[in-house]
């Protein structure tokens, strides 16, 4: 299908054929530690103690077979028995508490990761979610953030672990017999052959896996929600969505089972090399038992005991070596989201305003949607005085919308000025201006949930006479009444229970609760019958009244009540001025009223 096709074309692509593990990397990962220092500090006491309890089994085992047994003494054989089951029970509990606490600092850095790419996505500007899916967003939240946790839970507690364990027992070994230590750290190198070519071959398959991933949460996301589901059915593209999923999820699985087999294939090569070691140290401790006498049977039980603990961490090491790397392709999307800049930067000296007066002026305004793109405004400049309502009108396309959205600072100018009452709006505390503004578009948004909760949105300590009286000034208080549930009524995905016309009319509803000084108001009622319309019209005129408004006019009646008309054509502003001004022009104003506007009003008179 065409329209999944842009599904594969990600905000963010993984091009490199291998990881590029750095040091400000590392050090990046370990700063998510230094919240939590005092509870590493204890693991890393808990791991010295536990290393070191761990090297007296040995020893008790080469005391039971020297000692004990040959000289038949069953009380030290007891003796020792029960010193390695209790030693054995302490490092366990030990090991218990451990486990508790590295659960409890990586499920925290997990959060805190978690918190920090949303709280970043909140501040990001509207043209980055204008050309990043939905779906993909999710997936770097849930799956790349949760593919990383045993990093944080695993990876550097058994990297502490696995060197104080390897230094302890090297320096046992070479203590004990020097020459059978030397044999057996002559095998490590053979671990390390393998690690490389697994660990960028699991690197690559991850990337491939969480872009997949993404594409999959992108298509539940689009389909399965009222909007999306609503559209299939009509269409009935139930099985061309099914197969969609099907070839997505077919991916994801036939990745895994790579991943899983690549892992596997190395932990067989590294199991195999595990053996070599123990049969060295049989066969040449035997010889030197058999021709030196410089060893005895316990010793060499005891040699391979602990050679097995060398080997240990070393194969932990390289199995985290292989960990490491696959995670730097989930670690890169994570900090390629967290590095992007907010192009909406609030000044650390910007003003709060009060209550505005309402004056709006653009000068020399340039704008484009994309740096390489032509631009969408270009050199827009006028004024709005106070209390007054602006009406921009123009051809689908022309710049309007985006107008309007430079106001609240939805985007960045890239060269000119907006200004508030004579103040660059990016000089104002973006908290402060858009307390200023309210917004009633046409794609009405009201979340899932009561329309209590959507209208308090606007402002959360409102009374429930003012709840009221904002509805009952909308034309939707009566209507909210007769529902079962009144208020507290549910209103469905994108308040989908509710009309185009009752999801309008409970937003401008909403923006009277907040009382803004300037409105914003896409009156795109054509859509709707002539009673919502009508009741929306007479909704809006206490909204507009005794503010300034910028009304994206689609009615005669709203440009012939304008107090200044704005003629928007190919990102400029071609004409301003009010009705009967502009139709003398008998310019682009004159045709549009023609065409649109008198044409609309005659054909609503009709009805």
């Amino acid at each position: 299908m065409v329209r999944h096709g842009s599904r594969g074309s990600r905000f963010y692509h993984q091009t490199d054929e291998k990881p590029h593990i750095t040091k400000a990397l590392v050090f990046r990962i370990v700063a998510y530690f230094k919240p939590y220092w005092k509870i590493m500090a204890v693991i890393l006491l808990l791991i010295v103690l536990t290393s070191a309890m761990e090297i007296v089994p040995p020893l008790l085992t080469k005391n039971i077979i020297d000692i004990a047994l040959p000289q038949k003494n069953i009380r030290l054989l007891l003796l020792y028995i029960v010193l390695s089951f209790a030693l054995l029970l302490l490092v366990n509990l030990i090991s218990v508490g451990q486990s508790y606490l590295n659960t409890l600092v990586s499920k925290n850095i997990i959060r805190n990761l978690r918190e920090d790419m949303y709280q970043h996505l909140l501040h990001m500007s509207i043209r980055f979610f204008s050309n990043v899916q939905a779906g993909e967003i999710s997936s770097r939240i849930n799956n790349d953030i949760g593919g990383i946790e045993s990093v944080f839970s695993n990876t550097f507690i058994q990297i502490l672990q696995g060197i104080l364990v390897f230094v302890t027992t090297t320096v046992i070994l070479l203590y004990i017999n020097w020459k059978l230590a030397i044999i057996s750290l002559l095998t490590l190198p053979l671990f390390l052959l393998p690690t490389r070519r697994v660990g960028r071959a699991r690197w690559k398959i991850a990337a491939d896996m969480q872009s997949k991933l993404a594409e999959l949460t992108t298509l539940i996301t689009e389909t399965l929600n009222v909007s999306g589901m609503m559209l299939i059915k009509l269409f009935t593209k139930e099985k061309e969505e099914e197969k969609e999923f099907q070839n997505i999820n077919d991916t994801v699985t036939k990745l895994g089972i790579r991943e899983t087999v690549v892992g596997r294939w190395f932990i067989m090569t590294i199991q195999t090399f595990v053996a070599i070691g123990p049969m060295l140290i049989y066969l040449f401790g035997g010889l030197i038992l058999i021709q030196y006498h410089d060893i005895t049977i316990g010793g060499i039980v005891m040699f391979v005991t602990l050679v097995t603990r060398l080997y240990g961490p070393v194969n932990t090491f390289a199995n985290i070596h292989v960990d490491i790397v696959r995670s730097m392709a989930l670690f890169e999307r994570i900090f390629q989201y967290l590095d992007l800049k907010n192009e909406i930067k609030e000044k650390p000296d910007a003003c709060n305003i009060g209550r505005a007066d309402g004056e709006i002026r653009f000068k020399h305004v340039f704008f484009s949607y994309k740096e390489t793109n032509a631009p969408t405004l270009t050199d827009i400049n006028m004024e709005i005085k106070s209390g007054q309502m602006a009406a921009f009108v123009g051809p689908s396309g022309a710049g309007k919308t985006t107008i309007t959205y430079l106001v609240p600072r939805l985007y960045e100018v890239q060269s000119g000025a907006v200004l508030l009452d004579g103040i660059d709006i990016r000089e104002i505390a973006l908290h402060s201006l858009r307390n200023q503004i309210g917004m009633v578009t046409q794609d009405t948004y009201l979340f899932n949930t009561t329309i209590r909760e959507n209208l308090l949105f606007a402002r959360p300590n409102a009374k429930e006479a003012e709840l009221v009286q904002a509805c009952t000034t909308a034309n939707i208080h009566d209507f909210i009444k007769s529902l079962p549930q009144g208020y507290d009524t549910v209103v469905g995905d994108r308040g989908i229970k509710l009309s185009g016309g009752e999801k309008q009319r409970i937003s401008i509803a909403r923006a009277l609760l907040k009382d803004p000084r300037i409105v914003i108001f896409d009156e795109a009622t054509s859509a709707l019958d002539s009673n919502s319309e009508t009741l929306i019209q007479q909704a809006i005129d206490p909204l507009l009244k005794t503010r300034t408004s910028l009304v994206i006019a689609h009615r005669l009646s709203t440009v012939l009540s304008a107090d200044i008309i704005f003629v928007v054509e190919n990102g400029h502003i071609v004409e301003s001025g009010r009705h009967l001004d502009l139709i003398k022009l008998n310019g682009l104003y004159k045709d549009l009223y023609d065409k649109q506007f008198h044409s609309a009003d005659e054909s609503h008179s009709m009805q």
